[in-house]
């Protein structure tokens, strides 16, 4: 407190600053300030000699607020949760108001009257907080708040965050199976309630680990909440979020399968429903609201099993199966299918049934014909099975459609399906040439050649719907390629590919040594033998250089006769002219052997 003088004529200055009342105070000299050590309210007395030989009194009052920083305690229960309590006395008592900042951004400000005891949940504990308090003072006076104590805090057993559930599952009986991961020595409560605010104990263990447990004797029909309470070290709980449990009902009409399930308790857990058919997705949901769906895609007679997933943010939450079976509805059209060459002997043909499945009943029939035949025959009648391979084909000599057949369980008949066709692969010179026939069901985006190197690269040369390519070598390819083509479905569910063919680069021209040009059937033509040349010419000479066959068709070769006559026995020159593949100009003479 500081301290003037306000007298112009004093000659000396004293104070008593807790003057009450007494006949011969003690004075202090004339002080510039005063500091008190306890608040309160307080008589100063001035006692004043003046220049006129005088001596002068004076009193005031003086309020003295509380500036010490307030006491507090703490218990930390486990987890992030600590129990902190303000410590009752005099200096509390002087302040209106008490500021506690948490260390997490979160604030709790007591006022006189309330209770002393806080409880605080960290949501994080890998950082110690500290936590500031504060006194403070009502509007109006004098000060506002006093000196601020800060507590650090430190987390005894944060190991009890752990204890969470990952998953919960109705099951028909009515038993729901929880799977959580406990913490050793700690008692842990498995609880469930019916409307999110009474809970019941199931039981009680304090083994560590993930583990299972079984809520026995409930309704499957009915929704619960399930949560876990530790015990903390406060003689308090701590209990994790509710998770709520699925339940899914569902009837058919019309050949189709209604199905309708609980929207799930918590939005902020939320993250989505998946359906499943059989243990297969068939459907996922992102809204909260979206509780029902009408899955068509089934067939008379199957019988289907349902459940609904709700997918949070730390766990799952699935419903008990339904099962369903389809008595009504025509059948439907087959989804779709493929053929698609295996090796040169089998093709793999591929069909989708509607509604197909593990509890799903059907006949399906194939029927194959050759290519451009309207003839086709049954090879087989498959039961429950959509997939098979036709191992009595020849792949590299022919392209043999399909069509297929099913019949339901509930005997319902569909007509036999378009037919679909193997991809035929053919060269000529540089020239690949393939069927156009569509392999796969419902069609297909494009062709793709797949070129393959004898060094093991592959790549895929998309040529949109035509039906030849040409092959574009140079002298750094690899010698040897292998060729398919393949087609792929627009939803990319099915595949077909072609036979293989063989080219290799720059394969020359093979002249033989000698023809027999006899009559008997057997190497009567002269014939030069290749596969991928972009041009080609002959000619053949007699010993004295007179031209005696000439020919541009590698396909056209010489029969032994000059002018209808045949050529007499001897030796014979030939030179020849071609482009290969790679555009290369190659000259090439030599002589054979014509024999009678």
């Amino acid at each position: 407190m500081k301290i003037t003088n306000q007298l112009s004529n004093s000659i000396d200055v004293s104070y008593n600053f807790d003057y009450r009342g007494q006949a011969n105070p003690g004075y202090s000299g004339d002080l510039p300030s005063y500091q008190y050590n306890v608040p309160g309210t307080f008589t100063i007395l001035q006692k004043a000699f003046l220049s006129g030989g005088t001596i002068a009194y004076k009193c005031n009052k003086a309020t003295v607020f509380e500036t010490r920083v307030i006491g507090a305690q703490y218990s930390s229960c486990g987890g992030g949760k600590i129990v902190m309590t303000l410590i009752d006395n005099a200096i509390l008592k002087a302040y209106d108001q008490v500021e506690i900042k948490w260390g997490d951004r979160e604030t709790t400000t007591w006022t006189k009257g309330g209770s002393l005891t806080f409880e605080h949940n960290y949501a994080s504990v890998a950082t110690p907080p500290t936590v500031s308090i504060t006194g403070l003072y009502a509007g109006g006076k004098a000060c506002d708040k006093g000196r601020v104590n800060s507590l650090p805090i430190t987390f005894e057993r944060p190991q009890l965050n752990e204890i969470q559930t990952s998953a919960v599952e109705m099951r028909s009986d009515g038993t729901v199976r929880l799977t959580y991961k406990g913490v050793a020595g700690i008692p842990t409560n498995i609880q469930y309630s019916t409307d999110g605010t009474s809970f019941t104990t199931s039981g009680t263990r304090s083994s560590g680990g993930t583990q299972p447990y079984d809520i026995k004797g409930l309704n499957k029909d009915q929704v619960y909440k399930v949560r876990l309470s530790s015990e903390d070290l406060c003689a308090g709980s701590t209990e994790t979020l509710p998770i709520t449990t699925m339940t899914l009902s569902g009837n058919t009409a019309d050949g189709a399968n209604s199905l309708k399930w609980n929207q799930y308790g918590d939005a902020s857990q939320f993250e989505g429903y998946d359906l499943l058919r059989d243990g297969t997705i068939i459907k996922s949901f992102t809204a909260i609201g979206e509780t029902s769906y009408t899955d068509e895609d089934v067939e008379c007679g199957t019988f289907v099993e349902y459940q609904v997933v709700a997918k949070l943010k730390d766990a799952t939450s699935t419903s008990a199966p339904v099962g369903i079976k389809v008595e009504t509805g025509s059948a439907k059209p087959i989804g779709g299918g493929s053929v698609s060459v295996l090796d040169k002997n089998s093709v793999a043909i591929k069909a989708k049934v509607p509604g197909a499945g593990p509890n799903t009943s059907f006949e399906l029939s194939i029927e194959r014909a050759e290519a451009g035949s309207t003839l086709f025959k049954k090879i087989i009648t498959l039961y429950n099975q959509s997939d098979y391979i036709d191992n009595n084909a020849k792949t590299s000599e022919l392209s043999y459609c399909y069509r297929m057949s099913y019949e339901n369980s509930c005997g319902q008949k569909v007509p036999v399906s378009e037919p679909i066709c193997t991809i035929l692969l053919n060269k000529n010179l540089t020239t690949l040439n393939w069927t156009s026939a569509s392999p796969i069901m419902g069609g297909f985006e494009e062709y793709n050649v797949v070129q393959t190197g004898s060094a093991g690269a592959s790549q895929d040369i998309p040529v949109q719907k035509n039906t030849s390519y040409t092959v574009k070598l140079n002298s750094q390819s690899d010698l040897e390629y292998n060729f398919l083509i393949k087609a792929v479905s627009q939803d990319g569910d099915f595949e077909s590919l072609s036979n293989i063919i063989n080219y290799r680069r720059s394969a020359g021209v093979f002249v033989p040594d000698a023809f027999t040009p006899n009559g008997d059937g057997f190497n009567d033509i002269l014939e030069a033998k290749s596969e991928q040349l972009q041009s080609f010419n002959i000619s053949v000479m007699n010993r004295w250089g007179v031209v005696v066959f000439h020919s541009d068709d590698i396909a056209k070769g010489w029969d032994g006769t000059v002018e209808g006559t045949s050529a007499p026995v001897g030796y014979y020159y030939y030179k020849m002219t071609f482009v290969d593949d790679i555009n290369q100009t190659v000259e090439k003479s030599g002589t054979f052997m014509l024999l009678r």
